[in-house]
């Protein structure tokens, strides 16, 4: 089980992290923003000002069919506006995922967009070398790579371990609805366990699901890699910013905290 922010984040310990925040905090106003790319691994994009490429052989378009990497993009773009935006296109829609497509987009987010930051609102139920492989390539070239902890499914039932978020190298994001007095809560409909680093409001105009956590944690991401936090501190950055929910610290459903994200 993946406990790789237990030095930085709980009730305990938070102090080193509240201390980087306010330090990136402070430095806001005197520092020009840094040039952030995003590369969101998705089903395409419909708006037009999204530049990008398709891995699905024949098609090179990044039409998308089903509309969920659009939501995913429109959310990233609220959340770090001034952030360069990359649709790498990898698959139709999530029940037909394409991993070769997958594989060969996390190279080119890395090797050819230079991504400071990888969105991957999608999970798959097994582990795959070759995917993991990919993994750790983006994170050694610095990528700060986020995924969402997976909903539940016919194909991803209870206690279903959801890649790539599980993986040491990813922060894993799960979804969770507002009462109507704007609490966080969570329910079956999102997946929890070892995946779960954060969580996050999970909606999207109609429609909600984890995905949509997971493209808010990359837009804060990408805003505070823009105002000069450096990405060795992200997860400090997160922690400080997580409201413990659930058990004291960590827990596998709200992992480390929920962020409060517009």
């Amino acid at each position: 089980m993946k406990h790789r922010f237990s030095t930085h984040a709980g009730r305990a310990s938070a102090l080193p992290a509240i201390l980087i925040l306010l330090a990136c905090l402070l430095c806001v106003p005197c520092c020009a923003a840094e040039a952030v790319t995003v590369c969101i691994l998705d089903s395409g994009c419909n708006d037009g000002h999204i530049a990008g490429e398709s891995f699905l052989g024949a098609s090179d378009t990044l039409t998308d069919a089903v509309g969920h990497g659009t939501c995913v993009c429109s959310l990233v773009r609220d959340g770090a506006p001034e952030a360069d935006i990359v649709m790498l296109k990898c698959f139709e829609a999530q029940d037909s995922m394409n991993e070769e497509a997958i594989v060969a987009a996390l190279y080119a987010a890395v090797d050819t967009y230079r991504a400071d930051v990888i969105n991957m609102s999608w999970t798959l139920a097994c582990e795959s070398e070759a995917l993991h492989e990919a993994i750790l390539h983006a994170h050694e070239q610095g990528a700060v790579l986020v995924a969402c902890a997976g909903n539940l499914s016919l194909t991803t039932g209870l206690g279903t371990i959801a890649y790539p978020a599980a993986w040491d190298e990813v922060i894993g994001v799960a979804g969770v609805d507002l009462d109507e007095e704007g609490a966080p809560k969570t329910s079956l409909w999102y997946l929890y366990g070892e995946a779960v680093d954060f969580c996050a409001r999970a909606d999207c105009g109609d429609e909600k699901g984890a995905s949509y956590s997971t493209a808010r944690v990359s837009g804060l991401i990408a805003a505070a890699l823009q105002s000069g936090t450096e990405k060795t501190q992200i997860p400090g950055y997160l922690a400080a910013m997580a409201q413990d929910m659930g058990a004291p610290g960590f827990d596998d459903r709200y992992g480390w905290g929920y962020l409060e994200i517009p």
